[in-house]
């Protein structure tokens, strides 16, 4: 607590203990009160009551580097429990279709897909209902691992 705030809260004792004397008062009852004027006062000052405690933003143009956009990216694809939806297989369908055609094979052509990718990708990429990120996560290895690179 500052000296400003320790003489506010001393000031505030004494002018409860004198009000309280000044009315008539018992000496147990004015101890009692000031004493409750003391632990109030000590509580309001150290707790910043009125000050917002925002963490200073960076202006968007001032971001630097790609983190931003993969959680912005990340947190698109998911839905309200945390699966991945249909617009994020839709993404997920749509690199699978560039990864696979760069590996030679047809995206259309399923048993060239599930043979290339395995089993648990394959079920991913044809998924009509939300998917664990997990999957997905499983699904993009599979890409990776078995595609090849740029």
């Amino acid at each position: 607590m500052s000296r400003g705030r320790a003489a506010a809260a001393v000031l505030a004792v004494a002018a409860v203990a004198v009000a309280m004397w000044g009315i008539g008062f018992d000496g147990v009852n004015i101890a009692l009160a000031a004493a409750a004027t003391a632990v109030v006062a000590a509580l309001v000052g150290h707790r910043d009551l009125g000050r917002d405690h925002v963490l200073p933003q960076l202006p968007a143009e001032q971001r630097g580097g790609h983190r931003h956009e993969v959680s912005q990216l990340s947190w698109s694809l998911t839905d309200r429990d945390g699966r991945v939806g249909e617009r994020g297989l839709r993404q997920l369908r749509e690199v699978a279709a560039g990864r696979l055609a760069l590996a030679g094979i047809d995206p259309a052509d399923d048993d060239a897909v599930h043979t290339h990718l395995g089993e648990r990708a394959w079920r991913t990429l044809r998924a009509t209902t939300p998917q664990p990120v997990r999957a997905l996560d499983a699904c993009l290895t599979a890409l990776e691992n078995r595609s090849p690179r740029d």
